[in-house]
């Protein structure tokens, strides 16, 4: 798995072109407001684009339980 963004001490640097420029794919970092709190500025890897297959934990807290989805 690939480091994950601590919450405090990680310094993210960003430019804004490459997206038009190129497709977003799996492992590439998208930075974008918050839904909930427009704000607050959000950043996740990719890890799946349309019709990849996807696993992930449902409840990581108190299960182990996966599913997989198509996007």
């Amino acid at each position: 798995m690939l480091p994950t963004f601590n919450l405090t001490g990680d310094l993210l640097l960003a430019e804004r072109i490459s997206a038009r420029f190129g497709r977003v794919g799996p492992g590439d970092i998208v930075i974008i407001r918050s839904l909930e709190n427009p704000r607050k500025i959000v950043a996740k890897r990719v890890k799946g684009v349309e019709g990849d297959s996807v696993t992930y934990v449902v409840e990581p807290k108190s299960s182990d339980r996966c599913e997989t989805v198509v996007v």
